[in-house]
């Protein structure tokens, strides 16, 4: 891959000035199940002026790729739920491209600490990132295979080792990796008022120039 990626966790509280105001847009888009993207999520994007910057400044990574009118990711609303007519089992994934950054934003105020996020290990196959080609020749199968197998393994935790997790916090911001194997830790609830609400971007970076550990 061109642009090598690094691995990294990064935390930031008290993301939005005005979270309240975030949640009540929220609420008041339009949502949809996709074919493509697993979850119940906004047919729009919402980006807040200066968003681009402002996350620029916190990763100290100069962003090289920002999708203003993304099909996924880039500033689209979600709803997590454990029950209800859009119930989800979160599924470990990893996001594409794999070397871009995604940015979580926790926008439901109350919920308990382990509704959070993960980052996990496969079992089987020892991995910490989405396969690549030279997984697989390690491994000795097929790269599609190798795929197959993780995404098969998705919502089976019996097959996976948590390695690390960010604990829920109303208006908490987590970056990491996109290429990473995370989930959702648990979902919570059956509507939007009162269900995991959270916000998404993703976007390319300059790893050169990547300071956010100093």
């Amino acid at each position: 891959m061109p642009n090598t990626y690094q691995r990294f966790l990064l935390t930031r509280d008290d993301f939005y000035p005005d979270p309240d105001a975030i949640r009540k847009m929220a609420w008041s888009m339009k949502y949809q199940e996709s074919e493509d993207v697993t979850g119940y999520m906004t047919e729009e994007a919402y980006q807040p002026e200066g968003i681009r910057q402002r996350l620029q400044q916190i990763l100290g990574a100069k962003i090289n790729y920002w999708d203003v009118d993304p099909p996924e990711g880039n500033g689209i609303f979600y709803g997590g739920f454990s029950h209800g007519t859009h119930k989800e089992v979160p599924g470990v994934h990893f996001d594409a491209p794999a070397d871009h950054i995604t940015v979580v934003i926790y926008l439901t105020p109350g919920l308990p600490f382990d509704y959070c996020t993960s980052m996990w290990q496969h079992k089987s196959t020892g991995l910490l990132n989405g396969p690549t080609r030279a997984d697989a020749r390690r491994l000795k199968i097929p790269l599609a295979q190798l795929i197959k197998r993780i995404e098969g393994d998705t919502c089976r935790r019996d097959r996976w080792i948590e390695v690390d997790r960010v604990g829920y916090r109303y208006n908490r911001m987590v970056a990491y990796s996109s290429g990473m194997l995370h989930s959702a830790t648990r979902h919570y609830g059956g509507n939007l008022r009162e269900g995991r609400l959270y916000q998404t971007f993703r976007f390319g970076v300059n790893w050169s120039t990547f300071r956010v550990y100093g």
